[in-house]
C-alpha cells in the first residue's frame, strides 16, 4: 500500500511539474507579455514586415498599406515601403509592443494555438487609455501637417502669376483656414472617440521573443453629428535580418 501511495504521489508531482513547464514555464500571461517586450528591446538587429487595412463599419477592406523595415543598434529604424500604398512614415515595432503592454487591461493565454514552439497571448486594451493614445497620435500627425506646405501651393507660388506678395499671403491664409477647419473637425471627433482594440501576440516559447502581432481596432466617433465606425487591422512579423526565424 505504501509503495502504491508513493507511486500515486510521484505521478501527481510529475503532472504538476509538467503543467508548470508548459506555455512559458509557469509564468503568467502578464509576465510573458512583459518578457517579450523587454526581450525585443535587447535585440540589437532585426527585421520586420507587415500590413495595415482600414475599412468602414466593423469590417476592414480595401488595398492594404504594406511595409517592411529593419532595426539596427536597437533603435535605428529604416522603413522600406512596398507598393501599392507604400508606408514610408516612421514605424517603431518596439513602441507598438510597449503600447500594447501599457494599455493592456486583460492578458490571457490562447491554449488551442500554443504549442511546444510558441505561446499565443490575447491582449485586450483598456478603451479609455487606448482612445487617449490615439487622440495624442492624431493630434501629433495634424501638428506635423501644419509644418508642411502643400505641393499645389508651392507650385502656385513659383508660377509667374503668383509671385506677388498679396497672392502669397492669400494662399497662406487659405492654408491656415483649412488647417483651422481640420483642427475643429478633429477635436469634435476626438471628443466622443471610443476605441476597442485586441491584439494577438505570438511568442517564441524558448527565446521569449515576439514572432508576430495581429491587432484589430474599432473606432467609434461622430462626424458632422453622424455616428461613424471605422475598423483597422494590422499584422506585424519579426525575423532576423537574413530573413530566418529567431
Amino acid at each position: 500500500m505504501k509503495a502504491r501511495v508513493t507511486i500515486i504521489l510521484s505521478g501527481l508531482l510529475l503532472l504538476l511539474v509538467t503543467a508548470g513547464c508548459s506555455h512559458g514555464e509557469g509564468r503568467s500571461s502578464n509576465e510573458l507579455l512583459s518578457l517579450a517586450v523587454s526581450g525585443l528591446s535587447g535585440v540589437d538587429r532585426y527585421a520586420f514586415s507587415g500590413d495595415t487595412r482600414i475599412g468602414t463599419g466593423s469590417q476592414t477592406s480595401g488595398t492594404p498599406v504594406v511595409f517592411q523595415g529593419k532595426v539596427e543598434n536597437h533603435n535605428q529604424i529604416a522603413i522600406q515601403g512596398i507598393a501599392p500604398n507604400a508606408a514610408t512614415t516612421p514605424f517603431a515595432p518596439l513602441d507598438l509592443l510597449g503600447e500594447i503592454e501599457k494599455t493592456a487591461v486583460k492578458t490571457e493565454l490562447v491554449p488551442e494555438e500554443s504549442n511546444g514552439e510558441q505561446t499565443v497571448l490575447r491582449i485586450t486594451a483598456d478603451s479609455e487609455r487606448t482612445a487617449a493614445s490615439w487622440a495624442e497620435r492624431l493630434r501629433g500627425e495634424l501638428g506635423m501637417l501644419e509644418k508642411k506646405v502643400p505641393a499645389k501651393t508651392v507650385v502656385n507660388l513659383h508660377s509667374a502669376q503668383m509671385r506677388s506678395l498679396a497672392a502669397q499671403t492669400a494662399l497662406q491664409e487659405e492654408w491656415q483656414a483649412e488647417l483651422a477647419r481640420s483642427k475643429k473637425q478633429l477635436e469634435s471627433m476626438l471628443a466622443g472617440l471610443r476605441v476597442q482594440s485586441t491584439s494577438k501576440l505570438v511568442i517564441d516559447k524558448n527565446k521569449l521573443l515576439p514572432l508576430s502581432v495581429d491587432q484589430q481596432t474599432t473606432f467609434r466617433y461622430k462626424a458632422d453629428g453622424k455616428p461613424m465606425t471605422e475598423s483597422r487591422s494590422m499584422r506585424l512579423r519579426f525575423k532576423r535580418l537574413d530573413g530566418s526565424k529567431w
